[in-house]
C-alpha cells in the first residue's frame, strides 16, 4: 500500500509536468480574446465527441472489473455525468449549454454534423480501447490521473479564456462544475488504484493508461490551437471530413443523436 500511495504521488508529479498539462494551447487561450466563433468551430466542435462518449467510456470501465468496491466508485462519478451533480443536467446537457452561448440554436445543432479533426477522431478511438479493450487499470489511469486530477490544471486557463470571450457563469459551468467536483472523483478514484494496484505490474498499467490519455489530449490541444487561430485568420485547417454521427456508428451503446437533456 505504501509503494502504491508513493506511486501514485510520483504520477500526480509527471501528470503536473505533461506537455499536455502545460501546452501552449492553454497559455494561448487563457491570454487572448477569441472570438466565439472561433470558440465554436476551433474547440467546442472538437471537444464535444469527446464528453458525447465520457458517459460511454465511464459505462464500459464498470463492466471491466469484478470488484464490487470499484464497480461502486465508478457508479457514483457516473452518476454525476448523468446529472446528479447539477441539479439533473448532465454534462452533456451543460455542454451543449455553453455551445449555443456560442451561437444559439444552430451552433448546438452543429455539434451533430461538424467536420472532426483527426486528432478528435484518434482521442475517442484511444479513450474507447483503453477502458474497454485494456485491463481495468489501465481504464483508471487514464480517467483518474489523466482526468480528474489532471482537470484541475486544465481547465482553469480555458475558463479563464472563455470569460475573455464575455461567456457568462451559466454559460461555462460545465467547466467550472469539473473543477470543482474532480478533486473529489480523483481522489476517490485514487482510493481504488491505492486498494488494487499491489504489484509493479499494476501500478505500470495505470502509468500507461494516464500517458497515453494525455498524449492523446495534447495532439487534441494542438489542433485546437492551430484550428482556433486559422479561423481568427480566415485560414481553417482540414479536418478528418467525418462527423460525431458517423463516428457514434463505430460503437456499441453510443448514441448518434444528443444524449436526452
Amino acid at each position: 500500500m505504501a509503494d502504491t500511495k508513493q506511486f501514485i504521488k510520483d504520477l500526480n508529479e509527471e501528470v503536473r509536468r505533461h506537455p499536455a498539462v502545460n501546452h501552449s494551447f492553454l497559455a494561448t487561450v487563457s491570454s487572448r480574446k477569441f472570438s466565439k466563433n472561433a470558440w465554436l468551430g476551433g474547440f467546442a466542435q472538437q471537444l464535444y465527441p469527446h464528453v458525447h462518449f465520457f458517459i460511454p467510456y465511464m459505462e464500459e470501465m464498470l463492466l471491466n472489473t469484478f470488484d464490487m468496491n470499484a464497480k461502486l466508485i465508478v457508479a457514483k462519478i457516473l452518476l454525476d455525468e448523468y446529472g446528479e451533480d447539477a441539479a439533473g443536467a448532465s454534462h452533456p446537457e451543460l455542454f451543449r449549454r455553453f455551445v449555443r452561448g456560442c451561437g444559439g440554436a444552430e451552433a448546438d445543432a452543429s455539434l451533430l454534423t461538424a467536420p472532426l479533426d483527426q486528432a478528435t477522431v484518434d482521442l475517442v478511438g484511444t479513450h474507447m480501447r483503453l477502458c474497454r479493450d485494456e485491463h481495468f487499470l489501465v481504464g483508471i489511469g487514464a480517467i483518474g490521473q489523466a482526468h480528474e486530477f489532471a482537470i484541475a490544471y486544465l481547465f482553469p486557463p480555458i475558463l479563464k479564456g472563455l470569460q475573455l470571450a464575455g461567456f457568462t457563469s451559466t454559460e461555462i459551468e460545465f467547466f467550472s462544475l469539473h473543477v470543482d467536483h474532480d478533486v473529489e472523483h480523483s481522489a476517490m478514484l485514487e482510493d481504488t488504484m491505492i486498494r488494487l494496484a499491489t504489484t509493479d505490474e499494476d501500478r505500470a498499467m495505470i502509468r500507461r493508461g494516464a500517458l497515453a490519455s494525455l498524449e492523446a489530449r495534447a495532439n487534441l490541444w494542438a489542433s485546437m490551437e492551430r484550428r482556433m487561430i486559422g479561423i481568427e485568420n480566415g485560414d481553417v485547417p482540414a479536418t478528418s471530413g467525418q462527423a460525431l454521427t458517423a463516428l457514434t456508428k463505430q460503437y456499441k451503446n453510443v448514441p448518434d443523436t444528443f444524449w436526452p437533456s
